[in-house]
C-alpha cells in the first residue's frame, strides 16, 4: 500500500500578482496536482533507499568479526588512509547525487519527509502564484512566512482554489478583497479577525464590533461590510456565468471566538469548530468541475495584476543574435 499526503489547495492568486493560473485556468491545475504527486513518489523512494542502505549498514556492524582492539587498529589505520586519499585527490564541488540525497534522508521519519514535501511544495506554489512562464512579479518575504496561509492551503483539498487578498477591478476604482475559495460547488468569501486565544468578539451597533481580550475591550471595524462587499463585487464578476453561484460569507478567527449566530449565507469559524469546518471539507470527494474553472477564470480576469518581464527571458533575449 502505497503512503499518500493529503491534498494541498491551489493558490491561484495573491493580492495583485501575476500567476501561472490566470494565463491557463484549463491547464494549470491538473499540471499542479501532477507534479506534486510525481515529486512525493520520488521523494519517498530516495527516502525508502537511503533507509534501506542504514538498515544494512547496522546489520554489517554486528556481524563485525573484528575484536574490540583490532577494530580500533583497523579503524585508526583507515582514517589515516583516508586522510592521505584526500589531500592526494582532488574533491569535487559538489557532493555526488546519490551520497548526498542518502546523508540527508537517511536521519528522518516519515513524518519528517513529509514536513519537508510540504514545505518544498509551499515554497512551488508561491513561484506558481507570482510568476508566469514570461512574467513575474516581487513577491513580498512576508508571504514566506506566512501562517494563516500555509494552514489553509495545507489544509484544504486539492479540488479548492485560493485567492488570497487579490485587487479587484470594478467600475470605479480597484478594492482589495479578502480571501476568496473556490470549491467544486461554492464560492467562499473569508474575512479573518486575527484575536488571540484569548479574544471574543461581539457585534455592535454601526460600523464597529467589540473585541473583549484579557479584561480590555477596543472597537474593530465590523467585518461584515467587508463581507458584503466582497459579495457585491464576486456577483458582478460572474454575473454572465450560465447557472447561480452560492457565495457564502465566513466570519474567520482560526485562534479567537466570535459571538455571532451563523445564519443562510454567513457562517462563523472560529477556534470552536475551525477542525470540524476543515474535516467537512475534506470530505468534498468532488472532482475539480468545469463551473469552478470558469468561476475561477472569470475572477481572475477581475483581477489586478502588476508583473515585469521575466529576468531570465529578458538575458536571453538580449543574448540572441539580431538579424541586421
Amino acid at each position: 500500500m502505497k503512503e499518500k499526503v493529503k491534498g494541498m489547495a491551489h493558490l491561484i492568486k495573491i493580492s495583485d500578482y501575476t500567476s501561472r493560473y490566470e494565463q491557463d485556468i484549463q491547464r494549470y491545475p491538473s499540471q499542479f496536482s501532477r507534479l506534486k504527486r510525481e515529486r512525493w513518489q520520488r521523494m519517498k523512494s530516495d527516502w525508502e533507499r537511503a533507509n534501506r542502505m542504514v538498515s544494512r549498514e547496522k546489520e554489517a556492524e554486528k556481524h563485525n568479526w573484528f575484536e574490540p582492539k583490532e577494530r580500533n587498529i583497523f579503524s585508526s589505520t583507515v582514517a589515516r588512509l583516508k586522510k592521505v586519499t584526500n589531500r592526494e585527490t582532488p574533491t569535487e564541488e559538489n557532493t555526488p547525487p546519490a551520497e548526498s540525497l542518502t546523508n540527508y534522508y537517511r536521519s528522518k521519519s516519515l513524518e519528517d519527509l513529509k514536513e519537508v514535501f510540504y514545505e518544498e511544495l509551499f515554497q512551488a506554489q508561491l513561484k506558481w502564484a507570482s510568476s508566469s512562464l514570461i512574467e513575474e512579479s516581487s513577491l513580498d518575504i512576508k508571504y514566506k512566512y506566512d501562517r494563516r496561509l500555509r494552514y489553509l492551503l495545507r489544509e484544504l483539498p486539492d479540488n479548492y482554489m485560493v485567492m488570497y487578498y487579490p485587487i479587484m477591478k470594478t467600475g470605479r476604482a480597484n478594492v482589495e478583497m479578502d480571501i476568496v475559495i473556490i470549491s467544486p460547488t461554492e464560492v467562499f468569501t473569508l474575512v479573518e479577525l486575527p484575536g488571540k486565544s484569548t479574544s471574543i468578539y461581539t457585534p455592535g451597533t454601526g460600523r464597529y464590533w467589540t473585541e473583549y481580550i484579557n479584561q480590555e475591550r477596543r472597537k474593530v471595524v465590523s467585518p461584515l461590510s467587508s463581507l458584503h462587499r466582497m459579495r457585491q463585487i464576486i456577483e458582478t464578476s460572474l454575473s454572465s456565468i450560465t447557472g447561480s453561484t452560492t457565495i457564502k460569507g465566513i466570519l474567520y478567527a482560526p485562534e479567537a471566538m466570535i459571538d455571532y449566530p451563523s445564519s443562510l449565507f454567513i457562517e462563523v469559524v472560529d477556534k470552536r469548530n475551525i477542525k470540524k469546518w476543515i474535516e467537512k471539507r475534506k470530505r468534498h470527494p468532488s472532482p475539480i468541475k468545469k463551473t469552478q474553472l470558469d468561476i475561477s477564470e472569470r475572477l481572475l480576469n477581475h483581477s489586478l495584476t502588476s508583473a515585469a518581464p521575466r529576468q531570465d527571458v529578458v538575458e536571453e533575449e538580449s543574448d540572441t543574435p539580431r538579424d541586421e
